[in-house]
């Protein structure tokens, strides 16, 4: 009963993004430039004009794995809905001026703008610019790095007082886009992004995850590959 109650929950749409790309994310991580070639018929075609907004988010997410079962944690915003640990990139305000200023960018009005979601890589950009906007992603350094992501492995993780890591170090994987696709939800095309970085923890802090697994908590769920497909 547990596990189909667990299963439920990873299928509903997250906040920002749906808990279905970004669990699948965890495991399958390989760069996918398909939407480059969508974007390129469907502009084509005419069913994207060149100043029609796309709504991008853009984010990094832990792939935390011990014995063959990943961490998921409960989403923040209360939808009670379980994703992998990480979240939306934040960019400087110095870049978000340079974004407005060069790529017309403009506010994502889908989700109310509040203290923690300020200045996410979650924004509307014209079509004819999204393929820039990507190498600009990639290109600036005033944003957050693939070097410095413990923020939200430390807010999610530690701040709540599920682990207690002093450290931690992580490796870069890969990243995951989906295909642009038109949003039923949010009622636009939208283009998702995420960085996978997996954990690579000490032996101590192995034991430690393994605790977590023999404890009954609703703040975490550890569920097996075969549960998230």
């Amino acid at each position: 009963k547990n596990n189909i109650s667990v299963l439920n929950t990873l299928l509903g749409i997250l906040i920002a993004y749906t808990v279905q790309f970004c669990v699948t994310a965890i495991v399958d991580c390989t760069d996918n430039s398909t939407w480059k070639e969508q974007l390129r018929m469907f502009m084509r075609k005419q069913i994207i004009k060149k100043d029609d907004p796309i709504r991008i988010s853009f984010a990094y997410l832990f792939r935390i794995k011990v014995d063959g079962k990943y961490l998921l944690v409960r989403n923040g915003r209360g939808t009670g809905k379980y994703q992998p640990v990480g979240g939306a990139y934040k960019t400087k305000d110095k870049e978000k001026n340079y974004l407005k200023d060069n790529f017309y960018l403009a506010e994502d009005n889908k989700i109310p703008v509040d203290a923690a979601s300020k200045n996410d890589y979650r924004m509307f950009v014209p079509a004819s610019k999204l393929k820039s906007f990507v190498r600009r992603f990639d290109k600036t350094i005033d944003r957050e790095l693939v070097k410095s992501l413990d923020r939200e492995f430390r807010e999610e993780l530690i701040a709540t007082g599920i682990l207690d890591f002093e450290k931690i170090r992580y490796r870069y994987c890969g990243r995951h886009f989906t295909s642009i696709e038109f949003s039923r939800h949010f009622r636009c095309y939208e283009l998702l992004l995420a960085d996978i970085v997996e954990l690579l923890p000490t032996s101590e802090q192995e034991d430690k995850l393994r605790e977590l697994i023999k404890s009954d908590s609703n703040e975490y769920y550890f569920a097996t590959k075969e549960e998230i497909e």
